[in-house]
């Protein structure tokens, strides 16, 4: 692992609104991420995923560029067109950076992990 992540690991570790903040972002770009996976594997334009869920091209491009910070209700229209859902489970662990790498963490009644599931459809 190079310095430069070393440091951003330490000060996430050290931080614990930080290390919220490291949580909700990567969140957000996995979903991007998906999203743009999904729309590339079904070859469709943003155009044609904005009309599949009821939205314009414009917030799907300004969404996959991370320029918003959307609605939940925006972002389960995402997830539905995708066939995902979300799945909530008591977090163990944290995300700290890029590399994906996991950090065991004391367990704590209120901490809560997003998994999104992938909800397979036969028919498509």
């Amino acid at each position: 692992m190079s310095k430069y992540l070393e440091f951003v690991n330490e000060l996430i570790d050290e931080n614990p609104d930080l290390k919220k903040e490291a949580e909700l972002i990567s969140l957000k770009y996995e979903i991007i991420r998906l999203l743009i996976d999904y729309r590339k594997n079904k070859k469709m334009s943003q155009s044609d995923f904005a009309e599949k869920i009821g939205v314009k091209q414009q917030m799907i491009s300004r969404f996959e560029r991370g320029e918003v910070d959307p609605r939940l209700s925006f972002v389960s229209k995402v997830l539905i067109g995708m066939n995902y859902d979300i799945k909530f489970t008591e977090k163990d662990y944290l995300m700290t950076d890029d590399l994906t790498r996991f950090v065991k963490k004391k367990k704590t009644k209120i901490a809560n992990n997003y998994n999104l599931i992938k909800d397979y459809d036969v028919a498509n």
